[in-house]
């Protein structure tokens, strides 16, 4: 009995949804019929979801494809977003920069009080075999053939010709033999009281910047006032620093001989004006004049 009752009444109920009504729309004063419509409670049903469902997408849609979306909490506009992505990327750049201002003062600051020793630069941590090997006091066949020809120009400076650099000359007054590290005419010399401790070598762009004697590589950075800088050291606790850098070819750590390049010349840093490099010698932490140590032709 309860079964049959259950399905007379889900019968009656779909009876119900069925069942057909009419929306008669009536001249209030004479009662004319208007207008009429049939409705059932299922298409009247059907008809709400539809539309509820249409009203719901369009209000998505406008909101997700046009700039209301910005107005939602959470959702910023695309300018500020971009601008924060950018702010981001030049504090990070910026901070990069920072972290390697700090090293380069740190090693600066280390060379210039002494603490800098070649023999931690050529320990079994940062040396293979072959460099092990070298002994940087040994003249080679090739060293020597170099010397012979750098002393024929030599001669050529002391017959006269003494308008530019012809070559790379040899220190005479100083244990180590420095060699000019490049090609170009000496535009500016040393004036320590004036704060320029080192000489400035005019020459081409891009021309190879050797080192001024063998030594180990313990400083290759970059800095805003002086651009692409690397310093070496070099036996009797001395450094050499070339500055202005177009790029550099050697890296912390690496050993280099005398007369091998390890940079090009160029024109970087705030300090510089025109294609140059800016050379110091300093031993013991203090500037030397470096056209005491070497030879080199400029313009009298």
């Amino acid at each position: 009995m309860a079964k049959d009752k259950n399905i007379k009444n889900k019968k009656s109920l779909f009876v119900k949804l069925r069942y057909k009504y009419r929306l008669v729309i009536l001249n209030e004063d004479t009662f004319e019929q208007k207008a009429s419509l049939r409705l059932s409670r299922m298409n009247l049903y059907v008809l709400s979801s539809v539309l509820f469902f249409v009203v719901v997408s369009a209000v998505t849609a406008v909101i997700a494809f046009t700039p209301l979306k910005y107005y939602m909490p959470g959702v910023g506009s695309v300018d500020v977003r971009t601008q924060l992505i950018e702010m981001e990327m030049i504090t990070d750049s910026m901070q990069r920069q920072l972290d390697k201002r700090d090293i380069w003062l740190m090693a600066f600051q280390k060379a210039l009080s002494g603490e800098l020793d070649s023999t931690f630069f050529l320990g079994d941590s940062l040396i293979n075999e072959e460099y092990g090997a070298v002994d940087i006091d040994e003249v080679s066949p090739v060293e020597q053939g170099f010397r012979e020809e750098m002393a024929s120009e030599v001669a050529v400076k002391n017959t006269g010709d003494n308008t530019a650099m012809a070559g790379y000359g040899i220190a005479k007054s100083y244990p180590l033999r420095f060699i000019t590290p490049a090609l170009g005419t000496v535009i500016s010399e040393y004036d320590e009281l004036s704060g320029h401790r080192g000489i400035d070598i005019a020459g081409e762009e891009n021309e190879f910047v050797r080192a001024t004697e063998s030594g180990v590589v313990f400083l290759a950075d970059w800095n805003p006032e002086t651009g692409y800088v690397i310093g070496i050291q070099h036996q009797g606790n001395t450094l050499s620093f070339y500055k202005h850098n177009a790029a550099l070819l050697k890296k912390v750590g690496n050993f280099v001989e005398r007369g091998e390049a390890v940079a090009l010349m160029g024109n970087t840093g705030h300090l510089s004006n025109g294609p140059h490099l800016h050379f110091e010698l300093w031993q013991n932490g203090k500037t030397i004049d470096p056209m005491d140590f070497m030879v080199i032709n400029t313009i009298n």
